[in-house]
Order: C-alpha cells, then sequence, then structure tokens
C-alpha cells in the first residue's frame, strides 16, 4: 500500500528513533558540513581568554591557552557545528 508522499504505508507505522529525529533536523546535503568560519568563535574566544588570564593574574599566555584554552575552544566549536547542522536561530 503507497501513501500520499509516495512511499509504503508500513514504513510510518514504525515508531520515529532519537536517530532519524536527528537526521531529519540536519540541514541538507548541499550545505557544507564543516564551513571554514566554524572554529573561529572558538579560537577567538580561548585566545581572549588566555590573554585575559595573562594580564589580569600571573598565569602564562601559553599555559592558559592550553588548558582551559583547548576545552573552550573544543566545547565552543561543538556548540557551533551543533547550532550550525540543527539550524538553530
Amino acid at each position: 500500500m503507497v501513501n500520499e508522499e509516495g512511499s509504503d504505508a508500513e514504513e510510518t507505522d514504525r515508531p520515529v528513533t532519537p536517530r532519524e529525529l536527528l537526521r531529519g533536523a540536519l540541514v541538507d546535503a548541499s550545505d557544507p558540513r564543516f564551513p571554514r568560519w566554524l572554529p573561529l568563535p572558538g579560537a577567538l574566544l580561548a585566545a581572549g581568554w588566555a590573554g585575559y588570564q595573562a594580564a589580569a593574574t600571573d598565569a602564562g599566555f601559553l599555559s592558559t591557552l592550553f588548558w582551559p584554552g583547548l576545552a573552550i575552544f573544543l566545547l565552543v566549536t561543538l556548540a557551533a557545528w551543533f547550532g550550525w547542522q540543527l539550524e538553530i536561530d
């Protein structure tokens, strides 16, 4: 039996999994999955935090850039990527 969209009716009777919901929410394949600008916010925030810590305290710039700067970079980049993929406005 075929429904209005042209697919089998049996496919619509099964429950929707979280994986299928996430796949449906992702942007189209015509959009880039990882644009070149995406790491920029994380890099700027990590460098800004390391600069602030170096100026305000006795923390070294490179050591602060390594930790927690690396964690800041990764978390912000991950959040930006999910926001880009899920089209969060």
